[in-house]
């Protein structure tokens, strides 16, 4: 004869699985499956740490955030998630307003700075520009000699302070870069050490031949092959020297405008309005009905928005679900 009818426990809520497990009817039974970015035998699931291990970080190349069932990377501040949800790459500051400088915008990986035209130096507020004056030794003299910020004392005299992240040198009048300030110019990892910050790479990069950026393996391969170096300190003295003479860290590569470090060298850009002149290098345009060679001085005074002490920041976000496309922007159902 027939055997009894199956009864669907699922459909009647008389299984006993978990609430992050997924009910699954079978002949005259039931058996239960934990959601993916959980674990466990299904009656006891619990969610999956993808951000304990440090070295692989969920494959986040700065932060990694749990969430239940989930996790989400995020970037550091100057930097944008990448559309695979998980790299973090540069964002130029100076592309919106000149990054609030009244006269010159220079972009870095993870920072910006703005400097003056000759004749002036960078105000207190590190975006305006102040005329130089020849009297006396004062923060109007154009040989105080601080790199960053000129205060003067009491007693007469100048001293030096550095922009935050950065830290007095010995000499009391430069400024050394660490990791505190745009990520040290390191594109994923930076680690102070005593000459400054040390950049590193994700596992799934590799560091780039300008000590800053992170290539995926495969490109560093043929960079590898370009070079064609002989031995370590041939290598060495390469990325040294391409460092010192084709880096736009040096004279800003020798642009007018924005300045971006390639594999082949720096390529300079100009901003709307502006046009790249033949020797790669000028920026000629017309702004505000006066023709100028970049960069054009700015109306003074300057909107509000130009004094801020700091520059535009960028926090993104990715959640990422098994098996699903990133969704961008928000949380999201699953």
């Amino acid at each position: 004869g027939w055997g009894p009818a199956d009864v669907d426990e699922c459909s009647e809520g008389t299984d006993d699985c978990h609430i992050d497990a997924i009910c699954q009817n079978t002949p005259k039974s039931y058996k239960c499956l934990c959601k993916p970015g959980y674990k466990g035998e299904g009656r006891q699931c619990e969610d999956i740490d993808e951000c304990e291990n440090d070295y692989y970080n969920g494959g986040c190349v700065h932060e990694c955030i749990n969430i239940p069932g989930n996790y989400r990377c995020t970037c550091f501040d100057g930097f944008m998630l990448a559309h695979d949800g998980h790299n973090c790459l540069d964002v130029d500051e100076c592309q919106d307003n000149n990054g609030g400088c009244q006269q010159i915008c220079v972009n870095a990986m993870g920072s910006y700075e703005c400097q003056c035209h000759s004749g002036f130096f960078l105000s207190d507020n590190q975006h305006t520009c102040i005329h130089r004056s020849n009297e006396g030794m004062n923060c109007m003299n154009k040989d105080h000699g601080c790199a960053h910020i000129c205060r003067e004392t009491p007693k007469g005299g100048v001293a030096c302070d550095c922009r935050p992240g950065f830290d007095l040198a010995q000499n009391q009048k430069d400024c050394t870069l660490t990791c505190n300030y745009g990520n040290g110019g390191c594109q994923h990892s930076c680690e102070d050490t005593d000459t400054g910050p040390m950049c590193g790479c994700h596992q799934k990069y590799a560091l780039h031949s300008d000590g800053r950026t992170c290539i995926e393996k495969d490109e560093a391969a043929i960079e590898r092959s370009q070079f064609n170096a002989t031995s370590v300190a041939d290598v060495d003295k390469r990325v040294k020297r391409r460092l010192l003479m084709e880096t736009c860290a040096v004279n800003n590569g020798g642009c007018d405008r924005t300045c971006r470090d390639t594999a082949t060298g720096v390529r300079c850009s100009c901003p709307v309005g502006f046009t790249l002149q033949p020797d790669g290098k000028t920026c000629k345009g017309q702004r505000r009905g006066c023709a100028c060679s970049a960069p054009c001085l700015w109306p003074d005074p300057l909107p509000p928005a130009a004094l801020q002490t700091g520059g535009p920041l960028i926090h993104s976000y990715t959640r990422w679900d098994f098996g699903a496309p990133p969704m961008r922007g928000g949380w999201g159902d699953r």
